[in-house]
């Protein structure tokens, strides 16, 4: 049986969150992510999720927004999260979930695909390094969670 990549249908939204709790797993964090497939069902105006389904199994996710760099002066693909169940691995699921994923993204002005990859997570580093990615040393993630926000917000900092 083939492996339908294609965007997820709603009520698929929980078994997707579950995969992003098991990316947290597999990466070894101790940070628990907050998202429930309502959170993800209400954000679907924001973020476009496909998904790789072998006959009824949900096996991997593929979830992206659009991004706009002023650098490059053009849209793009930020891929928020990419999982693949263990078990599936090893089948080019990733790579079909990225493609799927980019095609889209493509049909909507996209020009790049920009994304995070956790230090500890070495077998990502590889599959994207593999399909051509750059690694920038330069850039620096920083991140105002949410309790600052709201400081930040109310002019508090």
């Amino acid at each position: 049986m083939s492996i339908d990549v294609r965007p997820m249908k709603p009520e698929e939204a929980e078994a997707v969150a579950q995969m992003v709790h098991g990316l947290a797993v597999h990466i070894g964090t101790d940070f628990v992510p907050a998202l429930t497939g309502d959170k993800l069902r209400s954000a679907a105006d924001l973020i476009d999720v496909v998904v790789a389904d072998d006959g009824g199994t949900l096996i991997g996710a593929c979830l992206g927004l659009m991004t706009f760099s002023t650098w490059r002066g053009a849209p793009g693909l930020y891929v928020v999260d990419l999982f693949v169940l263990p078990e599936a691995r090893g089948r080019n699921v990733g790579l079909d979930l990225l493609r799927c994923s980019a095609r889209r993204f493509a049909a909507r002005g996209a020009q790049f695909i920009k994304l995070e990859v956790d230090e500890t997570n070495t077998g990502a580093e590889r599959f994207y390094a593999r399909l051509g990615f750059n690694k920038k040393a330069e850039d620096r993630l920083h991140i105002l969670e949410q309790d600052r926000f709201n400081e930040f917000l109310g002019g508090n900092t």
